[in-house]
């Protein structure tokens, strides 16, 4: 007759891993917003600035949040900026404008030459932005 065993803890385990992953997310979620937010200031750095309209419509918004529209600086219009992302992906965050022109600075047309700067902006930060997620990832989390 085969030996019956008796696992323990496993509630407490499941319970203990759905913790670590509301702190990992919730940490994670930080630290996209954070560099979200440095892409903004970046990019408007960045941007060729005519009447100052594109730069004050560079915006980030991300899901869950209660901007209809990102944040606008002075010069920008009513409307301007980047809306919330639609549906429940927690760690998205956009960065841009919906001034009408804002692509073809960044991209060009066959009259104009590109002038990027959300794209520049973006990747100047990426390589920090996985390092901190990784860091993030490889940190020690101490549950109650």
């Amino acid at each position: 007759m085969a030996e019956q065993r008796v696992v323990r803890g496993i509630p407490e385990a499941i319970e203990n891993l759905k913790k670590y992953q509301a702190v990992k997310v919730e940490a994670i979620k930080e630290r996209l917003k954070k560099q979200a937010f440095r892409v903004e200031l970046l990019a408007k750095e960045m941007v060729s600035v005519d009447t100052g309209r594109l730069k004050s419509s560079i915006s980030t918004n991300w899901a869950g949040s209660d901007l209809g529209e990102g944040k606008t600086g002075a010069g920008a219009e009513a409307g301007d900026g980047v809306k919330r992302p639609e549906g429940s992906k927690e760690l998205l965050y956009v960065v841009g404008s919906n001034v009408k022109y804002a692509p073809y600075q960044e991209f060009g047309t066959k009259r104009m030459t590109a002038r990027p700067y959300l794209f520049p902006a973006y990747f100047s930060l990426e390589g920090e932005t996985i390092k901190a997620l990784a860091k993030i990832m490889k940190e020690d989390v101490r549950l109650g």
